[in-house]
């Protein structure tokens, strides 16, 4: 489960949340592995007490190098090869959204309200800005924009090479939310953006000008906490659709260029999603792991043996998909049918975010920092 808290004390309690699950979660089973999995190199990022409060902060990684960041505000750079370290800096910010990137410079959303970019050749501070409020996603950038979302339901967008506002935009946050803001995603000249109020916007990129917002479920239910229907998991864009799930909710394909519903499926989420040729994985509230037809939504598979064990969204990684769970395991589970391959555990601190994978290499972030690259054995 995630976690809930009225919209105008977020800020205030955040420090209350924990990664721990609410629900008593289901005991791992015994298991012979069908995968082998080997260790090519573990590299920290120094931690504090702020990470297990801002406990998403995801990595990421380009052009072969790994950067990863903690919540109080060191940055670290690894060769993704060799896991050694290129190097470190302070940025003097409480990090509470994580990383984003671009060709030139990376980008870190704080708790204070600002946006920094930093250098990704040596760590050096570039330019800090001020919005709105706390910053719980990621920035996502291009070589021209960054997109930040605030807790106040602010959207900025800043000139990524001088920290200027182009455009900002404001949606309304529902008394009762998630904590948390689903990370935007950027296709082509438009951005896509989940709300906490249950709803899909289409933004323009270069004005912020909405093409076109829908429904992705309409709140129901007789208290704040029945109608929270928050959009907190990332949208995926693949070919000429966009799938987007809601808390409490359900999984949608919508039209990228319209917002045309074009299935929906009962499965409320706001864990995460990913695709790949055919299928579209998803966990669901109750940490269910499930495999839905591209084409219409139609289930093709349920994995129910990790309920309440606070996965991580999963990742596709060559046969197999991956979820990392709260006390730091990796799951293998089949494309095929969903059962358990192979797990590996990480840290027993936790995994909160989504590992990464390149060229055949996963790379596991979990919540004090720890990374781990990791691969299987023939």
């Amino acid at each position: 489960m995630r976690f809930v808290l009225p919209a105008v004390l977020i800020v205030l309690l955040g420090a209350c949340s924990s990664p721990g699950p609410i629900y008593e979660p289901t005991k791992l089973e015994s298991l012979k592995s069908e995968l082998k999995i080997k260790q090519l190199w573990s590299a920290s990022t120094p931690s504090s007490a702020k990470d297990k409060v801002y406990d998403r902060l995801e990595p990421v990684i380009k052009d072969g190098v790994l950067y990863s960041v903690g919540a109080k505000g060191r940055l670290l750079a690894v060769d993704i090869v060799k896991g050694k370290r290129l190097w470190k800096s302070k940025a003097g910010l409480i990090i509470s959204g994580g990383l984003g990137a671009n060709t030139d410079s990376l980008f870190v959303g704080s708790a204070e309200a600002e946006i920094a970019a930093f250098s990704r050749e040596n760590g050096e501070p570039l330019w800090r800005k001020s919005v709105s409020s706390e910053i719980l996603s990621p920035p996502v950038a291009t070589d021209s924009h960054v997109i930040v979302r605030c807790g106040d339901g602010s959207i900025y967008a800043l000139d990524a090479g001088s920290g200027e506002i182009l455009w900002q935009t404001q949606r309304s946050v529902p008394v009762l939310s998630l904590r948390g803001d689903a990370t935007p995603v950027i296709a082509g000249d438009t951005v896509f953006i989940g709300m906490a109020d249950g709803r899909l916007a289409a933004l323009s990129l270069y004005d912020g000008n909405a093409r076109w917002e829908t429904a992705v479920v309409v709140p129901q239910g007789r208290t704040e906490l029945e109608r929270m229907s928050d959009v907190d998991a990332s949208p995926v864009v693949a070919d000429d659709t966009v799938y987007a799930v809601a808390y409490q909710g359900r999984v949608v394909a919508l039209s990228i260029s319209t917002g045309t519903l074009k299935w929906s499926h009962d499965i409320g989420s706001a864990a995460g999603m990913a695709l790949d040729e055919h299928h579209l994985y998803v966990v669901d509230d109750e940490d269910k792991v499930w495999a839905l037809d591209r084409r219409n939504g139609a289930a093709l598979w349920k994995q129910d043996k990790f309920k309440y064990r606070n996965l991580t969204a999963p990742l596709r990684f060559g046969d197999a998909i991956v979820v990392g769970d709260f006390e730091g395991y990796l799951h293998w589970l089949s494309l095929e049918d969903g059962h358990i391959l192979a797990r590996y555990q990480v840290d027993n601190d936790g995994l909160r975010v989504s590992p990464l994978e390149v060229d055949g290499v996963l790379y596991a972030r979990s919540i004090d920092g720890k990374v781990k690259a990791l691969q299987l054995k023939p």
